[in-house]
């Protein structure tokens, strides 16, 4: 079995993405059996949904887990909704033409951010995922795979400690090791998951 995990590149004034060298330092790993196939996403509409759809279609994973910098966040933001609008220069666009409103994610929330609260990593349920990059992706992998049995969402990591620093500000931040402890353990929430379904 195997669980295709996603992050994203820099973007804007980061000059790292936490959620991109989380999903490459765990490619290739196994979590609950499964091995972990990663992949880091361009910031750009639409290029992110192909790459997912491309990966899938190769590698037929048993569930899709997207991260995505949030650049405020203190803790991982396990997202619930994702939304079908993008806001690109100010203006409103549907991420898909007719689509339903929104999706809810298909993975098990809940036990996921338990799972991450017990190896000490703080995590929470959150209801928007923006209305940027990580919000299309979510809602895209979602809309893509809506009529399959694949559980799929999406996980908003904080900037790590460098990143803050490098911006100058005084904000909450994770170090990288923490934010991939708790990855890991959203992970391992899932592949369980999906075991007790398969019984």
């Amino acid at each position: 079995m195997k669980i295709l995990l996603t992050g994203f590149e820099p973007w804007a004034e980061w000059s790292s993405n936490p959620s991109g060298a989380v999903a490459e330092s765990l490619d290739g790993a196994s979590i609950g059996g499964c091995e972990v196939v990663s992949a880091v996403l361009p910031v750009v509409h639409g290029a992110d949904i192909d790459r997912v759809a491309s990966l899938i279609s190769e590698h037929e994973p048993v569930a899709v887990v997207c991260l995505g910098l949030h650049g405020s966040a203190s803790a991982l933001h396990i997202e619930r909704v994702g939304i079908n609008l993008k806001v690109i220069d100010g203006a409103d666009y549907p991420i898909v033409e007719g689509g339903p409103d929104a999706y809810f994610s298909t993975l098990p929330t809940r036990a996921m951010v338990q799972r991450m609260e017990d190896v000490k990593v703080p995590a929470r349920l959150t209801y928007s995922a923006g209305t940027f990059l990580c919000n299309h992706i979510m809602y895209s992998v979602l809309h893509l795979v809506a009529e399959d049995d694949l559980p799929a969402g999406f996980i908003h990591v904080p900037p790590t400690p460098e990143l803050v620093a490098e911006l100058g500000r005084s904000q909450s931040s994770m170090a990288l090791e923490t934010i991939r402890t708790g990855v890991v353990a959203g992970v391992t929430a899932v592949v369980e998951n999906i075991k007790v379904r398969r019984v």
